[in-house]
C-alpha cells in the first residue's frame, strides 16, 4: 500500500459545479442564496446533482455491501442528525470498499466513507466525529455558499475531482494527489481562507453535535491529532492546498480550545463500532489464516470490548477458512453473555450453513427476524441461506424477501443485482429484466437500463398494471439521462 494514501489525512472533497450546466444554461442571471427553491442552486438541484454523482461513483468504484456495517452506520447517523443543524435528514449514505482512510460529503445529502475509516479509529467517538464534521458540512450547504462565492471559477471540472477519489480509492497511488491537484489548483489558492472558513465553522458544529448526542467532542481533536502524527511517520504530508480539509497543527489547536470549553464526563463506547471494526479488519486480511493470527494475539489485550470483538473476528475468520465448528464454538459462547445480539447471531446462522445445516441455519434466522421485523442485515442472510436450497418454493421466498428489502432500501445495487439472480432462476423473467434495469440505473449505466426495460415491456404485454408502471419507469430514466450526468 502506498504510504501517502495509506495514512494521508482525510480528504473531505466539495466540488465545483459549471453554472453552464443545463441547470443554468438558460438564465445569465445569477440568484441569490436562498430557501429551497430560489438558491444560487436549490436543495432539489443538490439532491439531483448528488444522486447522479454517487451513480457514478458506483459504477467506477468499488461499493462494500455488507448489511451488518450499513446498519450500523445508519444507527450512528440517525444518532448525530437530530442533534445537528441538519433540516433534511434523508441522507443516501455509501461505503467505499477500500482500506484508505477518507470521508466525503456531496451536495444532495450524499455522504460516504471508506470502509478503512474504521480501522484507522481507535474508537467509536473518533469514528462519529468524522460524521458529525461531515454532517456539519452538510447542514451548511457550504457546497451551494462555495458556488455562489467562486461564480467566474466555477467551471473547473467536477468529473476531474470525481476522478481523483476514484484513483484514490483504486489505485492508492500519488495519481489521485496528482489528479486532485490538476483540476483544484486553480481555484484552491483563491479560496483556501474560506475554505479555512468552511473547516472553523464544521468543526465548531460538529464538535456541539457531538456533545448534544452524548458522545466526546474531544474526540474531534484527537482524531485530528492521530492524522498528523500518521502523516509526520511517514513522512508524506501533502501541501493543504491539494486538500479542501487541511488537516494543520492551528485547527487541532482551535478544534481542542473548542473541545475542552464543554464538561468533563464519561461517555460510553458501542461494542457493535468494535465488532464491525473486526468485520472490516477480516475483510482486507491478507488471508483468513493471517486474521486468525492477528486476532488470537489480540484476544487478550486492550479493555473488555477489545477483547470481545477479538473473539468474535477469530470466530468469523475461522468460519472463512473452512473451520465452522472452531467458529460455533467461540460464538456460542458470546451469544451465553448476549443472547440477542444479532451480529452474534448471523454468525451462528453462517457457521451452521456452512456446516450443512441449512433448515437450522434458516429456522435460527427466522426466530429473529420475527423479533426485529424488517432487519437488514438478518433478512439478507436469510434470503441467502433460502435460495441455496433451490426449489421452486424457496426461491420464491427469496425473492420476497429481496422485494421487501428493495422497498427500504431502493439504492442499493447489490440488492437489485442478487434479486435479478433470483428472479432467473425462478424463472420470472419480467422481473428480472425490472430488477437488472435498477441495477444498471444505479451504477450509472442508464443506456443498459433502458434496454432491460424495454425488454420487460414486450414480456409483459397484456398485463395493463405492469406495462404503465414499466412505462412510466422508462420515461424517469430518460429524464434522468438528459439531467446532469458524469
Amino acid at each position: 500500500m502506498n504510504k501517502c494514501f495509506s495514512v494521508a489525512p482525510i480528504l473531505f472533497l466539495w466540488f465545483t459545479f459549471s453554472h453552464t450546466s443545463a441547470t443554468h444554461a438558460a438564465s445569465n442571471d445569477l440568484p441569490s442564496l436562498g430557501d429551497a427553491t430560489s438558491g444560487f442552486i436549490s436543495l432539489q438541484q443538490e439532491k439531483a446533482l448528488g444522486n447522479s454523482w454517487l451513480r457514478s461513483l458506483r459504477r467506477q468504484v468499488k461499493t462494500f455491501h455488507d448489511p451488518l456495517t450499513y446498519n450500523y452506520l445508519t444507527s450512528l447517523v440517525s444518532r448525530l442528525a437530530p442533534n445537528s443543524e441538519l433540516t433534511d435528514r434523508d441522507l443516501n449514505l455509501v461505503i467505499v470498499d477500500s482500506p484508505v482512510m477518507n470521508a466525503f460529503a456531496v451536495p444532495g445529502g450524499v455522504m460516504g466513507i471508506n470502509a478503512g475509516l474504521f480501522i484507522h479509529s481507535s474508537s467509536e467517538q473518533e469514528f462519529a466525529s468524522v460524521v458529525a464534521h461531515e454532517i456539519a458540512h452538510l447542514s451548511q450547504r457550504h457546497y451551494a455558499r462555495s458556488l455562489e462565492r467562486q461564480q467566474k471559477t466555477a467551471p473547473l471540472a467536477l468529473a476531474g475531482l470525481l476522478a481523483s477519489v476514484i484513483i484514490a480509492a483504486t489505485t492508492n497511488t500519488d495519481a489521485g494527489i496528482a489528479a486532485l491537484a490538476s483540476t483544484q489548483a486553480l481555484s484552491i489558492q483563491s479560496q483556501l481562507s474560506y475554505s479555512r472558513q468552511n473547516e472553523q465553522e464544521a468543526d465548531r458544529i460538529g464538535i456541539q453535535t457531538l456533545y448534544d448526542s452524548n458522545m466526546d467532542p474531544k474526540a474531534m481533536p484527537s482524531m485530528f491529532e492521530r492524522m498528523l502524527r500518521e502523516a509526520r511517520l511517514y513522512g508524506n504530508r501533502p501541501p493543504e492546498y491539494l486538500s479542501t480539509h487541511p488537516v494543520t497543527e492551528s485547527r487541532v489547536a482551535d478544534s481542542r480550545n473548542r473541545a475542552e470549553q464543554y464538561p468533563v464526563k464519561a461517555y460510553s463506547e458501542d461494542l457493535e463500532f468494535h465488532l464491525i471494526r473486526s468485520r472490516i479488519m477480516l475483510h482486507f486480511s491478507e488471508s483468513a489464516e493471517s486474521a486468525i493470527r492477528h486476532f488470537k494475539s489480540t484476544i487478550d489485550e486492550g479493555n473488555t470490548f477489545n477483547k470481545t470483538a477479538s473473539q468474535y473476528g477469530l470466530a468469523i475468520a475461522y468460519n472463512k477458512a473452512g473451520k465452522p465448528e472452531k467458529a460455533e464454538e467461540i460464538i456460542d459462547a458470546l451469544l451465553i453473555r448476549n443472547p440477542n445480539r444479532i451480529i452474534f447471531m448471523i454468525a451462528k446462522a453462517e457457521a451452521m450453513a456452512k456446516k450443512g445445516e441449512i433448515d437450522n441455519s434458516i429456522a435460527l434466522l427466522k426466530k429473529h427476524l420475527k423479533r426485529n421485523p424488517g432487519n437488514y442485515a438478518i433478512t439478507w442472510e436469510l434470503s441467502k441461506q433460502v435460495a441455496k436450497r433451490g426449489n421452486i418454493n424457496d426461491l420464491g421466498e427469496s425473492e420476497s424477501l429481496l422485494l421487501s428489502l428493495t422497498r427500504n432500501h431502493p439504492n442499493e445495487p447489490k440488492i437489485w443485482y442478487t434479486l435479478a439472480e433470483i428472479n432467473g432462476e425462478a424463472g420470472n423473467i419480467v422481473q428480472l429484466h425490472r430488477s437488472r434495469a435498477e441495477f444498471f440505473y444505479l451504477i450509472g449505466e442508464i443506456d443498459d437500463a433502458l434496454l432491460q426495460l424495454q425488454q420487460a415491456l414486450k414480456k409483459s404485454q397484456g398485463n395493463t398494471q405492469v406495462t404503465a408502471t414499466i412505462q412510466q419507469r422508462i420515461d424517469d430514466l430518460y429524464k434522468a439521462k438528459k439531467g446532469i450526468n458524469f
